[in-house]
């Protein structure tokens, strides 16, 4: 592999990876057409509004048209006579990606599907340095597993070079099935999930007048309505897009995406926090999908429903596969203590054991990297290993609390005894990361 590109932005990779198209795209004024696009459009969705399946595709298109920053497309909308412009609605099959009304160019912004406990925004530019150091250092490489994808954060890191550098089997499991069932349904039914979250904004319309909620008690009322819908849908283990759109509305109006997984019933509990624009977000939601529908159709990305065992059992012995391990964390701690308990502020799952999962880290042969909270064990188990251990200060706001800790990033590419060496100073930055 004799070149390794350092590209940054997911978004601008998959555009040039799908040689995206599109008009004069406005950098500024931009919500002026919109909201006139909104306007006009709006009154005719109405009109449709007691035929379920038109009226949903209707408002798919009206909530890619009002992200839409194509001057060309919307002075074309504005330009439409009422009945050229109602059929034009119904068109299921209209291609409008709004590549460019987003951006993840930063060194530590990304463009989330769905909000998520954990993020990395923040490890951006060390873990992408990572990623493309192995690949010059290990170049028989050919794929990238993650067992805990949870809200894709740290694949969307990789990906870019991963891309760039010709790496496409990309294999990411979970042991949440309404988690990976949202991913393959946007992966594969993409505007069917798009159809079922307009029904919400729809079904919203009909019952309270409106399109969202506007108090507390409103949106509280569907917030539950629908998370009774899908817990059915859980319960009857329903893969499906509606479940699919469900989850993406309900982790969306969650604190910080938190939730909770029962593994003995495979379901999941979130709670409702009222935010008027988060209530606003299925037209967000919508152009999220249909970005994250060609994002993961443009490698050969394969979810799973696996235990990380599993998946650690068919490859540890694997020297030309990339492992990032982003389990659940340990609790933070400074003091040395015989166990590793999981973090109270943890997302999903509070019984994980960590000490399996670092066994099995020590006895197997891929190129690894390793996210978790700084404790005295792991640290420890990183010296007697010889793996790279680096320390990050950051505080996870939750609410208008936040809690200092320090997050580690352990890696080795396994290719020498001397391994990868990042300077240390890079990964603590001048000022405290937030992380939500």
């Amino acid at each position: 592999m004799e070149h390794i590109t350092t590209a940054k932005s997911l978004l601008q990779t998959v555009k040039k990876k799908i040689s995206y198209k599109t008009g004069t795209i406005l950098k500024k004024g931009f919500k002026i057409f919109q909201k006139k696009v909104v306007e006009k459009t709006t009154p005719l969705i109405e009109k449709e509004i007691d035929k379920p399946l038109t009226s949903q595709r209707m408002y798919v298109n009206l909530s890619l048209l009002k992200y839409s920053k194509d001057k060309d497309l919307l002075d074309e909308i504005m330009s439409m006579k009422p009945k050229e412009l109602r059929r034009y609605l119904k068109n299921k099959d209209n291609k409008i990606i709004n590549f460019d009304s987003f951006s993840d160019d930063s060194d530590t912004k990304r463009f989330p599907l769905i909000v998520y406990g954990g993020g990395k925004q923040n490890h951006k530019t060390k873990q992408q340095s990572l990623v493309a150091s192995f690949l010059l250092s290990n170049p028989n490489i050919n794929a990238y597993y993650e067992m805990f994808v949870g809200g894709f954060g740290s694949v969307y890191n990789s990906l870019p070079i991963l891309l760039e550098n010709g790496i496409e089997d990309i294999f990411l499991s979970d042991i949440n099935k309404s988690l990976i069932n949202m991913y393959r349904q946007v992966q594969k039914n993409h505007k069917q999930v798009q159809r079922h979250l307009a029904s919400i904004d729809l079904e919203c319309f009909q019952f309270f007048g409106k399109y969202h909620p506007e108090t507390k008690e409103d949106g509280k009322e569907l917030f539950d309505y629908i998370h009774s819908e899908f817990s059915k849908l859980e319960l009857q283990n329903k893969m499906n897009p509606k479940r699919a759109a469900y989850f993406m509305y309900l982790i969306s109006n969650t604190q910080g995406g938190m939730l909770k997984y029962d593994m003995d019933t495979k379901t999941n509990k979130m709670t409702y926090i009222f935010d008027k624009n988060k209530l606003k977000k299925v037209a967000l939601l919508i152009n999220k999908v249909e970005i994250f529908h060609q994002i993961f159709n443009v490698a050969n990305i394969n979810f799973s429903i696996k235990k990380y065992e599993t998946v650690h059992n068919k490859i540890k012995n694997e020297t030309n596969v990339l492992v990032l391990h982003d389990s659940p964390y340990a609790e933070f701690t400074t003091a040395k203590k015989k166990v590793l308990k999981t973090d109270g502020y943890n997302y999903g799952v509070d019984d994980f054991e960590q000490e399996p999962l670092l066994k099995k880290i020590q006895n197997s042969k891929y190129p690894v990297i390793y996210y978790n909270n700084h404790n005295p064990i792991i640290e420890e188990f990183s010296n007697v290993n010889n793996l790279n251990y680096l320390k990050m200060d950051v505080i996870y706001q939750n609410g208008k609390k936040g809690r200092k800790c320090v997050e580690i990033l352990m890696y080795s590419d396994r290719t020498s005894i001397s391994q990868l060496q990042l300077n240390r100073d890079d990964y603590i930055p001048n000022e405290i990361q937030k992380v939500s």
